[in-house]
C-alpha cells in the first residue's frame, strides 16, 4: 500500500511518497520560489535574436523567457502569444518556453494544438496496440493525447471521464487568453496538483498536519487522515533521514565509497569514488562492485531529487570491458523503473556514463 505523507508549514510543503518500506518520490515547494514549468502564460514578444527562429517573451517576471519557434509560426515585435514554461530559470538565464501547449492528467497528457498520438513506451505488446486505437478514436479533431503509464487497463470511459477534465480546462485557459492583457498567468499546477495526479490511485493513504489542506484533499479524495501526533510528522513516519539526504552533496556507499553531486545550470556531474573500501581479494571486483553500489544509489537520487536535463557521472575506472556492460546494463534496467523517462546514453572513451531525464 502506498502512504503519502504532507506537511505543510511556513510556507514550506514537502510531500514524501512510501512505497512499501522505502521512499519513492519527495516532492517540494517553497512559496517564495514558485515552479514555473508547466505554467500557461499569454505573453508579449519583446525581442528576436538575430539569425535564429527564436525570441524574447515578457511573462511580467523580472527576466523574459525564451522562446523557440519553426518558420511556419510567424511571430512580430509586440504580439501577444499564449506559451507554456518547460524549462525553470536558472541562477544567470530566464525560463525556456515553448508554444505546443500540453496538460497534464492521471491518465493522459492532452495537446490540444498538436495532432500527435502516443502510448508510454512502458506498455507494450496487445495493450499498447490497444491504448492506441482507444486514443484515436477519442481524441478530439486536430488535438493530440498521450497515454500514460497509468492508463494501461483502464477503459474507454476512464480515458474519457479524464480527457472531459483535461478539456474543462483548456476552454478555461481559452477563455482566459481572450479577456486578460498580456502579460497574464493564466494556468499554473501547484506541488498538490501534480502529486495528486503523479502519485495518487484510490486505495492511497493520505497523512497530513495541516488543517487547511486537509479540508483540501478531503474535498478531492478519500482515504485522508490529519496528523495530530507530537512528533514531527516525517519523523513519525521514518523518513526524516531519507529526507535529509537529498541536501547532501556526498552521500556514503554501502562498502565505504561515495558518490558527490553537484548540479550546475548546464548540467548534473556526479563522482563515484572508491573511499577506504579497497576490498579484500580482486581489485577489479571491488570497483564493480563500488560501481554498482553507486549507480544505484545514483539513480536513487536522481528520482528522489527530480534531477532532469543532462547528467553526467564519472564512475571509477574498470579495464574488463565485460565490467562495463555489467555496470551498463544494470543501468539501463534500474533506469527502466523510473516513472520518468530516463535514458543512459552511452559510455564516453574517457569512461563517463551520460544520462538524460526528463523531471516532473
Amino acid at each position: 500500500m502506498r502512504k503519502i505523507i504532507i506537511s505543510q508549514r511556513r510556507g514550506t510543503t514537502l510531500a514524501v511518497v512510501i512505497q512499501g518500506d522505502e521512499v519513492s518520490a519527495i516532492y517540494s515547494a517553497q512559496d517564495t520560489k514558485p515552479q514555473l514549468v508547466g505554467n500557461i502564460y499569454k505573453g508579449r514578444v519583446k525581442n528576436f535574436l538575430p539569425g535564429m527562429q527564436a525570441a524574447f517573451v515578457d511573462i511580467g517576471r523580472d527576466r523574459n523567457v525564451f522562446l523557440q519557434f519553426n518558420r511556419k509560426q510567424r511571430l512580430s515585435v509586440g504580439q501577444s502569444v499564449l506559451i507554456q514554461i518547460d524549462k525553470d530559470e536558472g541562477l544567470t538565464k530566464g525560463a525556456r518556453a515553448t508554444l505546443n501547449i500540453s496538460l497534464a492528467g492521471r491518465l493522459m497528457i492532452f495537446l490540444p494544438t498538436l495532432g500527435y498520438i502516443g502510448v508510454s513506451n512502458k506498455i507494450g505488446g496487445d495493450e499498447r496496440q490497444r491504448l492506441h486505437q482507444l486514443a484515436r478514436k477519442i481524441r478530439p479533431k486536430e488535438s493530440g493525447l498521450i497515454l500514460r503509464t497509468a492508463a494501461q487497463g483502464c477503459s474507454e470511459e476512464d480515458l474519457l471521464g479524464d480527457l472531459a477534465n483535461l478539456q474543462a480546462l483548456w476552454s478555461k485557459i481559452v477563455e482566459r487568453n481572450s479577456k486578460r492583457k498580456p502579460p497574464a498567468l493564466l494556468h499554473s499546477d501547484d506541488l498538490i496538483d501534480k502529486l495528486l495526479r503523479n502519485e495518487y490511485a484510490a486505495g492511497n493513504e493520505l497523512i497530513v498536519d495541516n488543517v487547511k489542506l486537509y479540508r483540501r484533499l478531503v474535498s478531492l479524495v478519500s482515504n485522508v487522515k490529519l496528523y495530530d501526533g507530537s512528533a514531527q510528522i516525517f519523523e513519525a513516519f521514518g523518513v526524516s533521514e531519507e529526507l535529509a539526504k537529498i541536501n547532501q552533496r556526498e552521500l556514503s556507499l554501502p562498502s565505504g565509497g561515495q558518490i558527490v553531486i553537484d548540479k550546475t545550470e548546464a548540467l548534473t556531474a556526479i563522482d563515484v569514488n572508491t573511499g577506504k573500501f579497497i576490498g579484500r581479494d580482486d581489485f577489479e571486483e571491488t570497483i564493480l562492485k563500488t560501481n554498482l553500489e553507486a549507480a544505484e544509489l545514483i539513480l536513487k537520487q536522481l528520482r528522489l531529487r527530480d534531477l532532469g536535463g543532462i547528467i553526467v557521472v564519472d564512475f571509477i575506472d574498470m579495464d574488463s570491458t565485460a565490467h562495463k556492460n555489467t555496470l551498463m546494463n544494470f543501468l539501463r534496467e534500474r533506469a527502466a523503473l523510473d516513472g520518468n523517462k530516463t535514458k543512459i546514453v552511452d559510455m564516453t572513451p574517457l569512461g563517463l556514463v551520460e544520462i538524460t531525464r526528463h523531471s516532473r
